[in-house]
């Protein structure tokens, strides 16, 4: 049985123009994208000076030199406008297709036109571009896979370590808003909370909610889908919570909204890359 799509969140196609453009991405995000060639595609961050989220994007290059900024889950105009801001002296333009191009991660019906790059796989997600590509993933779905969405666990209230995005962190790359502090956390290993998948009674709570232990805050639920079919009925959501909250399997359960969950299950970290 499959589950209803989420409510459309809206998609990102940038299309950046230049001969500076990969270079300024390069400059600004967390991962390593010089070395991206023709038909090449890797997955960014853009964070705060306290390397708090700010963006996610796939960085993809076409066959025609243009880099594009790719996502499913998120308009792209707060984007578009964080990228314009950084733009100096540099040979960047930047073209907001995201009204006429759709993402998404299941194939269009039709192939897209010249010039747009119509399929991008990025480890474990394919993304792709088209008119026709409007169809929204299944919010559940992407609970069960433990794929972050802007919004939901890409917020500023957390860092990429904390939501499972620490593979899209390079740790000996030249310098970018944020570096310092990611450096500080892994050099430190001062990370403190970590990215779970729940399940819990009944309907799906409204998201964010507070997760808690014995009445004591220790982490926030911020996704939850109703499990289509389940009896006695029953949801899955993803959490954000203290490590040292999961450490002990005795005591009492964690809750949200004054409900026990029915289990958890920790969802393993992504190394960054390098050192």
């Amino acid at each position: 049985m499959t589950d209803t799509p989420s409510s459309d969140p809206g998609s990102t196609a940038l299309r950046l123009m230049g001969g500076d453009a990969l270079s300024l991405l390069h400059r600004i995000s967390t991962n390593a994208l010089l070395d991206l060639g023709p038909g090449g595609a890797r997955g960014t961050l853009f964070c705060d000076f306290r390397g708090r989220l700010l963006h996610r994007a796939v960085v993809a290059l076409d066959g025609e030199g243009s880099v594009w900024l790719l996502r499913d889950d998120a308009p792209g105009a707060a984007l578009a406008a964080f990228i314009d801001r950084h733009v100096f002296r540099d040979d960047v333009r930047v073209e907001d297709r995201s009204g006429e191009l759709g993402v998404r991660r299941v194939d269009p019906a039709r192939a897209p036109p010249p010039g747009i790059p119509g399929s991008v796989s990025v480890e474990d997600e394919t993304l792709t571009v088209g008119a026709e590509a409007r169809v929204v993933a299944s919010e559940l779905e992407r609970i069960r896979v433990g794929r972050p969405a802007h919004g939901h666990e890409i917020v500023e209230e957390f860092n990429p370590f904390e939501v499972g995005l620490g593979n899209e962190v390079h740790l000996d790359k030249g310098c970018y808003t944020g570096q310092e502090a990611l450096q500080r956390l892994t050099t430190y290993r001062s990370v403190r909370r970590t990215l779970i998948r729940v399940t819990g009674p009944g309907l799906a709570p409204a998201v964010p909610q507070e997760v808690s232990r014995a009445g004591t805050p220790v982490g926030r639920l911020t996704s939850a889908a109703t499990v289509p079919g389940s009896v006695p009925s029953s949801w899955m959501g993803l959490a954000v919570v203290r490590l040292d909250a999961l450490e002990s399997e005795s005591g009492p359960p964690l809750a949200v909204g004054g409900e026990s969950l029915l289990g958890t299950e920790r969802i393993p970290a992504r190394r960054p890359v390098g050192r």
